[in-house]
């Protein structure tokens, strides 16, 4: 049994940012100062902000709550916080990141947010928080500065400063493959995405804790120029590339039957999404 539980541990070093078709630039700070820009116009639309505020709502939470939100990004949870009168620190490696997020609390007049520019696994903290946030971060947050992963100091260092609770959200839990295109592909094991969501359960009860693990259902969309370039898309993110032409061409044909062609002539895909929330109550 202990050589089993060895084995599954060997998961620990897993680099959990990188999908199919990532590379090592995804796990630098460099990599989300390019994107800041751009992820908050997304994160602070009225889409972006309802949909945080529709996960925060699914939590209590305390006036002068000490929060520190973990790879807090432009502050797309950390100013709804802040106006809910939590007081937040955020941290991230981004210097980007942390900017955009000053200049939309000074543009919506927030106040109660400190910041931290560091990377998560090197930051030291001396105090405690009573929620800890890793919200559609543990993957980047787990790999330290040369790309090696340590889950389970990641998860022990969450765990440790978190006096109430920790939450953690995973975005992609299952496959963005639908039952049709799983069936065109020929693929018939069980999705990376789903896997990963077990092996991170058991590398938190190998820390110490018991979570809570809830899947909720959404929906999201992307915008491609063309209907190849949708293929193109989920054939990497599912790892498939290198397929028969013919198969390739069953595809195609399935996706111009689903796609929806926008005004301007590109190509909108809806697609279900699967996202997992663990929730340690102390």
């Amino acid at each position: 049994m202990s050589k089993d539980l060895e084995e599954l541990r060997e998961f620990y070093n897993h680099r959990l940012a990188l999908n199919y078709g990532d590379d090592s630039s995804k796990e630098t700070p460099e990599y989300w100062d390019l994107a800041a820009e751009s992820f908050s116009k997304s994160a602070h639309s009225s889409k972006g902000r309802k949909t945080a505020e529709d996960f925060l709502n699914r939590f209590n939470w305390e006036k002068d709550e000490k929060v520190l939100d973990v790879a807090c990004g432009p502050g797309t949870y950390a100013i709804p916080l802040a106006i809910r009168g939590c007081k937040v620190t955020g941290i991230d490696f981004s210097s980007e990141m942390l900017k955009q997020l000053r200049l939309q609390s000074e543009k919506e007049n927030v106040v109660g947010i400190s910041t931290i520019q560091n990377w998560w696994l090197e930051a030291n903290f001396p105090t405690i928080f009573d929620t800890v946030l890793c919200l559609n971060s543990l993957g980047v947050i787990t790999t330290d500065s040369k790309h090696t992963a340590h889950l389970d100091k990641c998860l022990s260092k969450l765990y440790s400063i978190a006096k109430k609770r920790l939450i953690v959200l995973i975005p992609h839990s299952d496959s963005i493959l639908d039952e049709e295109m799983r069936k065109i592909l020929k693929i018939d094991k069980i999705p990376l995405e789903r896997l990963r969501i077990a092996l991170i359960y058991l590398a938190m009860v190998d820390q110490g804790m018991l979570p809570s693990l809830e899947i909720i259902d959404g929906r999201d969309k992307r915008n491609f120029n063309y209907i190849e370039e949708a293929c193109d898309f989920l054939l990497k993110r599912s790892g498939m590339l290198g397929i028969e032409n013919t198969i390739k061409a069953r595809f195609i044909d399935y996706l111009q039957s689903i796609l929806q062609k926008n005004g301007d002539g590109t190509f909108c895909l809806n697609y279900n999404v699967k996202q997992a929330i663990f929730t340690v109550n102390k």
